[in-house]
């Protein structure tokens, strides 16, 4: 594209900005921050880590690390400022600051005598479903004079095509103007349902802005419509006529914005809305007499996706308001856990968005409209629509409400197409949106011990029993299944799959014992005093069997599969045990692991087993949540926030990892991020007995033996979500 020559001024400040290479940081520099991330195909974020990016240093990565083009320009007395994106021939802004909390990342940019504060805002609000399934994001700018003197300023900000598709798809455009203007992208030839390398051929990336006074806009050549903005400080409210391949000529969606004088008040923010819209969301195969297509849940209360849009960026001010309160509540509840540091409430922090951002909930359609009460969520992050294990507590319900609604779908599938062999699927697709049935990866004792596990959780923390009520064949299938299979069980992959199959797995087996225990309970609630004193004594009978078997010879640890002494791994699978209020296991071995484990710390945390060195961040924090130690706990929290606030490693949270030097291995912007709760689920430490007995604590502190740790009031009413990911 054409260049815009530099002035010997803005070479002269450009020189001098770029020695200018340090900024304060709140509370660290992550692998990645997150910029715009709210459903599974709405994910930007900056990458930093390794290079330590600033805002306009370099561009914007989608989940796959592909580049996306997000640019804006700061126009200060006819000088034009680089401060989003990697625009080397313009002058470029500093950074001044870089904070992120659980749902906003915030820059400030310093352009020239002028401040641009950048506001990148992804809601977390399961306390209402609809604007949770609002797949938008918002960017807010404020600028203010930071001399004390008065500019002349001009805002622009523009996305391209490669928001929506690979560079050389053939795209369209429109812009409609309103209350909103509202910027449009959409692939000539679309697919339903159709992905192609994680990113999908149908819908539309949406750029939209309030009309205000001062505001102009335009769809052109990236090469024709910056240039114009640096000449004018505007826009020509026009639409470039020729539809084209991304990059050719680069087609551009942009708007402009003259705020005239700016003083050292900051400016009432510009207000910007991004994301990716399409109607319907998915394809659910395999529900025998229901339609099987599924639309976004927000269209339950607004009649089209442009009142959707228009409601979103009328409500930023509120939305901003409600989530700095969630960012307080969140934090307090942390820090109650772990009052000696921060630690737990940052890893805790750069969390949420990349859990909840992976999460769409959908309506289904009764062939006029979608119906507010027919509600099913589904999980995708790249990989799979996959099984989860979603474990949510609060005092209201909310967020084991959306677990439900996860939960809904694999179970619906699992009636209508039973497993022969009575275990149960991992997942229901590996071409999410087009949701044809589970793929390949089995793993079947950790999977049907979840969906027990998972289906007591949600009932124990809302009284609600609905959901054992229709599904109990389901669940007497997956007791009977692990009856005969979760004790001494064939080589099988368990959740850590990457580290290959075993026959007799120590900690699978914990699941296995706990997941009984759950059908017992599950059939005692229903009334069923048969199968739950079966299932009951098939679990004291599998522990009892168990401690013969998984204990070492020197009884200093428990081996990661039977009789195999030199062996270890986590038993993270204790933490189902603290979950649901059994305290099956004897306290000793939770004593003994935590011995073990204080011998196996590595420089960044402790490996999952002894084949290698590799760490992963969500098993190591269920971990933390069982220890005896308080101590030890704050290390194994603080080991994980050094890891992924080490500058080695590059890309949303990546959730595996070497041990010992830091490296990530594999596995970024996953949901297994959610595990990172487990601490705060269940908070307090465990040691010593309860009532006189070989057992541990009770659950959230009430327990009358050992430590305990006070949690928060805020529970009550911010996150207390636990999230764990059965994944290939």
């Amino acid at each position: 594209m054409p260049l815009h020559p530099l002035s010997f001024l803005q070479l002269l400040l450009a020189a001098s900005f770029a020695l200018a290479q340090n900024w304060s940081v709140n509370p660290f520099t992550p692998p990645a921050a997150p910029l715009a991330v709210r459903g599974p195909y709405l994910q930007t974020w900056l990458n930093q880590g390794v290079t330590n990016g600033s805002l306009n240093s370099g561009w914007q990565s989608y989940r796959d690390g592909s580049k996306l083009t997000w640019t804006g320009f700061l126009r200060v007395d006819g000088i034009l400022f680089d401060w989003l994106g990697d625009r080397q021939n313009y002058t470029p802004a500093v950074q001044k600051d870089f904070t992120f909390t659980s749902t906003k990342t915030i820059i400030t940019m310093a352009c020239g005598s002028v401040d641009l504060t950048a506001t990148f805002l992804s809601p977390i609000e399961p306390t209402d479903l609809v604007n949770q399934s609002i797949p938008l994001s918002y960017l807010g700018i404020e600028v203010a004079s930071n001399d004390g003197n008065p500019h002349q300023v001009q805002l622009y900000t523009d996305i391209d095509g490669e928001w929506l598709a690979q560079p050389d798809q053939v795209v369209q455009w429109n812009t409609t103007v309103g209350d909103v203007v509202t910027h449009q992208f959409w692939l000539q030839n679309q697919t339903q349902f159709g992905e192609v390398n994680g990113r999908l051929r149908y819908g539309n990336i949406i750029y939209s802005t309030p009309q205000v006074t001062g505001l102009t806009y335009q769809i052109g050549s990236s090469g024709v419509v910056k240039p114009a903005f640096q000449a004018a400080g505007a826009l020509n409210n026009s639409a470039d006529p020729q539809f084209r391949a991304i990059q050719t000529n680069w087609p551009t969606l942009a708007f402009a914005h003259d705020l005239g004088t700016v003083l050292t008040t900051k400016t009432p923010p510009i207000v910007y809305a991004v994301g990716y819209v399409r109607d319907p969301l998915v394809q659910l195969w395999g529900l025998p007499n229901v339609n099987n297509l599924r639309g976004p849940y927000y269209l339950t209360r607004f009649n089209s996706i442009s009142d959707m849009i228009t409601a979103f960026l009328n409500d930023y001010t509120n939305a901003l308001a409600r989530a700095t309160d969630f960012d307080g509540n969140l934090t307090s509840d942390a820090m109650a856990i772990t009052s000696q540091d921060n630690d737990y409430a940052n890893i805790l922090a750069l969390s949420v968005r990349q859990m909840f951002g992976n999460i769409e909930l959908t309506s289904g359609w009764d062939g006029t409209t979608y119906v507010q009460t027919d509600i099913m969520a589904f999980l995708n992050d790249g990989v799979r629509c996959t099984h989860c294990s979603i474990l949510f507590q609060m005092t209201d319900g909310c967020f084991q409400t959306i677990g439900k609604y996860l939960l809904e779908p694999i179970l619906a599938y699992q009636v209508a197409n039973p497993v022969q062999d009575g275990y149960a699927v991992h997942d229901i697709g590996d071409s999410y949106p087009n949701i044809t049935g589970p793929s390949s990866v089995t793993y079947p004792v950790e999977a049907s011990g979840d969906q027990l596990i998972m289906a007591l959780s949600y009932t124990q923390k809302t009284s609600d029993n609905s959901l054992i009520t229709k599904y109990q064949s389901l669940y007497d299938q997956f007791g009977t299944y692990l009856t005969q299979n979760g004790l001494y069980m064939a080589s099988q992959d368990s959740s850590d799959s990457f580290a290959g199959a075993l026959p007799n797995q120590t900690n699978l087996a914990v699941k296995s014992i706990v997941a009984l225990k759950a059908a017992s309970e599950i059939f005692l609630i229903l009334g069923d005093t048969n199968k739950s004193q079966h299932y009951d004594s098939v679990a004291t009978s599998f522990l009892a069997q168990w401690q013969n078997v998984a204990l070492s010879l020197d009884k200093s640890h428990y081996t990661l599969s039977y009789r195999n002494d030199p062996s270890w791994g986590l038993l993270y699978n204790l933490y189902a045990d603290r979950l649901l209020g059994f305290n099956m296991f004897p306290s000793s071995v939770y004593e003994t692991q935590t011995k073990w484990y204080a011998t196996k710390l590595g420089q960044y945390g402790i490996p999952l087993d002894s084949r290698s060195s590799d760490a992963k961040t969500d098993w190591q924090l269920w971990t933390a949540a069982t220890v005896t130690d308080a101590s030890l706990r704050t290390t194994m929290i603080g080991l994980v926030k050094k890891y992924v606030s080490s500058g080695i490693n590059s890309g949303p949270f990546p959730d595996r990892y070497n041990s010992a030097n830091g490296k990530m291995a594999t596995f970024v912007d996953r949901t297994v991020a959610g595990g990172h709760f487990a601490v705060l689920v269940v908070p307090d430490v465990v040691q010593g007995s309860s009532n006189g007995s070989d057992g541990v604590n009770g659950t959230n502190g009430k327990g009358n033996g050992g430590v305990t740790t006070t949690v928060s009031p805020a529970i009550t009413v911010a996150l207390t979500l636990f999230v764990t990911l059965v994944l290939s």
